[in-house]
């Protein structure tokens, strides 16, 4: 096999589009990631419930993914130092994220300024380096800490190693005491960025670092508001537990109980509604919660386990587009909070519910053979690809990434990262036989096609998600451009049809396509709200 292949040349744009495209490539590894922010598990075990209840949120994972986010708008704004901020946040967890990288160069590039260049030359100015340390020292004593900080910047960057130790000292101080005035008021994220690089020039004292602390917990708290309940209310409980006058952080954790067992509640899911309640009653006193607790703990009764899917659904699809084969998809019940798995039969025309519960159904990838499947796990902070005897057993780490797919020449298809992150295929039996086919980090959901020449993927490289083919010597091809999402995409068992999943025309539904983009028609609507879709796999057997 060969060890390389081709690659797509993308013409080269101006600084603005070249922004865009670093976002595109910076922002699918935050779903990749984990240890604080990551993906659903895929394809197979989904390992720990924590993690996959974050995958849920619409954000993907609310604290990396904000902090990107503002970073990007920081930028945007013309605020690069900030913007500088939240993205060495972000490589704290993700040190290999290229995109982030890219931006965090931008960001510092930024804050360079670049003289205009004129035709006469200008005459040079001597600085008088004493003269400025006496304007810092000065500005330390009147306590003008934004006037400091200019100066000793000014000065570190006129000569780095001049009366270092002196200007670091009054910079730290400067940075510390402008960093607590922002943190006590609305500027939590500016104070916790000036006391995060004070802690570089020498550790802070215990008690500006337990002060940084509590600021960086009820801002990170924050963020989980309305996007992750579980992680806001685990945030806030620990921050009222250190320091239940900080702020208004009893009042916020109220609220973020109450509007959890709400959401709770609105999905039918009765009995969750109630812990929440509980939970909070635990901490607070209030009628109204005591009402709502007793009320969710009856319908949890009467519910049972709180979900109701009820009976089997079966949906008409007449098979006006002459597909063969049987086409596994999920549904997202909004009122009960679960996935109806369908199984559709061409010849019949009929989707008929086989299952149901709280996410799309894992589907392992089986061999050509049907002895073994393999899908990925979470182990000690990475995401593995692992097979497995189909009969059961031990399961056998062959490489790192997610979402693998066996093809019907033997190979796995993943995304992972090598030299760079992109879409490998591996020797499930020689684990060092592997090679990278594309070069992006958000190529996933990929399938074989039935012949093992190419493989059908979602990228969301064009700044939407869309459907791909690349065949094994490097032949690109987009074969969607919506400007939506569209993703899950999987060849029929003939490779002339390709199903993806889509919200192109603003609610969800199973499109169907040649395998050359063209004829394109939808098969079944799916609603308006699909969660997981990013974890969702259709699977389309003969």
């Amino acid at each position: 096999m060969p060890n390389s292949v081709s690659q797509p040349r993308w013409r080269t744009r101006h600084w603005g589009a070249r922004v865009a495209l670093i976002l595109t490539l910076a922002l699918l590894p935050l779903c990749l990631l984990v240890a604080s922010v990551g993906i659903a598990a895929f394809a197979g075990a989904r390992a720990g419930q924590h993690e996959a209840q974050l995958r849920r949120t619409a954000t993907i994972s609310a604290s990396i993914l904000e902090r990107f986010d503002k970073g990007v708008t920081l930028l945007r704004s013309g605020q690069p130092a900030l913007a500088q901020a939240n993205f060495e946040y972000v490589l704290q967890y993700q040190p290999d994220n290229y995109g982030v990288r890219n931006l965090l160069a931008t960001a510092i590039a930024a804050q360079t300024p670049t003289p205009t260049p004129t035709p006469q030359p200008t005459p040079t100015r001597v600085v008088n380096k004493e003269a400025l340390l006496a304007e810092l020292e000065a500005a330390i004593q009147q306590r003008q800490w934004d006037t400091a900080i200019r100066v000793a910047e000014q000065l570190i960057a006129l000569d780095p190693q001049w009366q270092r130790a002196e200007i670091d000292l009054l910079l730290y101080q400067a940075l510390v005491a402008r960093g607590l005035r922002r943190i006590r008021t609305d500027e939590i994220e500016a104070g916790l960025f000036d006391l995060d690089r004070a802690a570089s020039i020498q550790p802070l004292s215990s008690q500006v670092e337990g002060e940084r602390r509590l600021a960086a917990l009820y801002q990170e708290a924050t963020y989980y508001l309305g996007a992750d309940w579980d992680r806001a209310i685990a945030k806030l409980t620990e921050l009222y537990r250190l320091a239940p006058n900080y702020r208004n952080v009893g009042a916020r954790l109220l609220e973020a109980y109450t509007r959890a067992g709400e959401a709770f509640a609105a999905a039918g899911d009765w009995c969750r509604a109630a812990r929440k309640y509980e939970d909070a009653l635990k901490l607070f006193t209030s009628t109204t919660l005591e009402q709502r607790r007793a009320d969710a703990a009856q319908r949890c009764l009467l519910a049972g386990n709180g979900v109701s899917p009820g009976a089997a659904a079966v949906i008409t699809i007449p098979n006006t587009m002459g597909l063969q084969g049987r086409l596994f998809f999920s549904r997202f019940d909004p009122a009960l909070y679960v996935y109806r798995y369908f199984r559709y039969d061409a010849a019949t025309g009929l989707a008929v519910e086989i299952g149901n519960g709280p996410h799309p159904p894992a589907r392992p990838s089986a061999s050509p053979d049907r002895a073994r499947v393999t899908y990925s796990i979470f182990q000690d902070g990475v995401w593995r690809v692992v097979v497995v005897p189909a009969s059961g057993g031990t399961p056998t780490i062959i490489a790192n990434g997610i979402m693998p797919a066996w093809g019907p020449t033997g190979y796995i298809a993943f995304q992972g990262c090598t030299d760079q992150c992109g879409i490998h295929i591996v020797n499930p039996d020689n684990p060092t036989d592997i090679r990278r086919l594309t070069q992006f980090s958000g190529d996933l959901s990929m399938q074989w096609s039935p012949f093992g020449d190419r493989l059908v993927y979602a990228s969301n490289f064009p700044g939407s998600w869309e459907i791909f083919t690349v065949s094994l010597s490097g032949d690109f091809r987009q074969l969607t451009g919506f400007g939506r999402t569209s993703v899950a995409p999987t060849f029929s068992p003939d490779g002339t049809r390709i199903a993806f999943l889509s919200n192109r025309d603003a609610e969800w539904a199973v499109w169907v396509m040649n395998a050359d983009g063209s004829g394109l028609s939808k098969l079944v609507d799916l609603g308006a709200s699909f969660p997981a879709w990013q974890t969702e796999r259709l699977l389309w057997l003969p």
